[in-house]
């Protein structure tokens, strides 16, 4: 899967799939990163045409397949993701009855009605959930 240039120069873009890693490593190499690859390798499996890139400014991984929009973000931060999924805003409240914070971003998604700021720490093991999440974000049936 190739690599080329969404963007701007501080983006780079898998064709489809997903970005390599000797592109991101450099950018996160002072943050835990366990988590983000298994979400990774998941989201790759579970959605057929998924097509990530990532922002070595912002430490923003998009998704989007085919010719959509851009459905979800990660952003890799030193204490945890912090995620914004295109899903409407009043799953915030489910996602803070399973233990999670949820803090609304004023960014461009947000103002858009997207679910912004999930914060999910590094050492969270319920994988399953997360991804499960962020398929919402494509419409898949998991």
């Amino acid at each position: 899967m190739s690599t080329k240039l969404r963007r701007s120069k501080n983006i780079e873009s898998a064709d489809v799939g997903l970005v390599k890693d000797v592109i991101w490593k450099k950018s996160l190499q002072n943050r835990d990163t366990a988590l983000l690859c298994s979400i990774r390798k998941s989201l790759i499996k579970k959605i057929p045409g998924l097509t990530e890139d990532f922002n070595k400014q912002s430490r923003r991984f998009g998704y989007w397949k085919g010719c959509d929009a851009d459905k979800a973000y990660i952003y890799v931060q030193k204490k945890d993701l912090r995620i914004d999924l295109c899903i409407s805003r009043e799953h915030e409240k489910d996602l803070q009855k399973q233990g999670y914070i949820v803090k609304y971003q004023n960014n461009f998604q947000g103002r858009a009605g997207w679910l912004t700021g999930w914060h999910v720490p590094h050492s969270t093991e319920d994988l399953e959930q997360i991804v499960n999440w962020l398929c919402k974000a494509f419409e898949e049936n998991l």
